[in-house]
């Protein structure tokens, strides 16, 4: 469920049939058909028929929709998985989200911005990045700099720090 949710809350104008959704999340189909028959029941999941196949999408119109997309991103979606995938890097200082993302302003193509500052172990980084991008369908943008590139671009007011921080943001690590 937490893969099933994960991907959607990202991708909400998605529209899959259980045979795409199994491949795309590595998910068992058996298993995942009764997950999303519970979902559809529950109101969170609709589907509609096209051709012999049942695709299923996002009920945007469910009465808790934004209130659970924002409570599963941030505890059990794509935040947790980058805090807990980048905390193991002991050197990674800090990281934090941007742009369209935590706007809310994501659309089809839109990516995951994420600024990361330390002297991060870059293979590792990239290692755990991809496996995130593969779980929830979604590029993920990584900015590294060390932690005195950081300081020195603050310091000197750099426009892409100052816009990152302009703006909204949230703090990951």
């Amino acid at each position: 469920t937490k893969k099933l949710l994960g991907y959607f809350f990202l991708n909400p104008d998605a529209r899959l049939y259980v045979n795409e959704i199994a491949r795309k999340l590595s998910l068992d189909r058996g298993n995942l058909i009764k997950k999303l028959r519970e979902a559809e029941k529950e109101g969170i999941f609709n589907s509609e028929f096209r051709g012999n196949q049942k695709y299923y999408s996002l009920n945007k119109k469910y009465p808790l929709y934004k209130e659970i997309q924002q409570l599963f991103l941030k505890t059990q979606g794509i935040e947790r998985e980058l805090k807990d995938g980048l905390s193991k890097i002991k050197d990674i200082k800090e990281a934090y989200l941007f742009g369209s993302y935590v706007k809310n302003k994501m659309d089809a193509n839109s990516d995951i911005d994420i600024l990361i500052v330390g002297e991060d172990d870059t293979m590792t980084t990239k290692k755990i990045l991809n496996q995130i991008q593969k779980d929830f369908g979604r590029e993920i943008n990584a900015v590294e700099m060390t932690e005195k590139e950081f300081n020195k671009r603050r310091k000197n007011k750099d426009t892409f720090i100052a816009d990152v921080f302009k703006n909204k943001f949230i703090k990951i690590i």
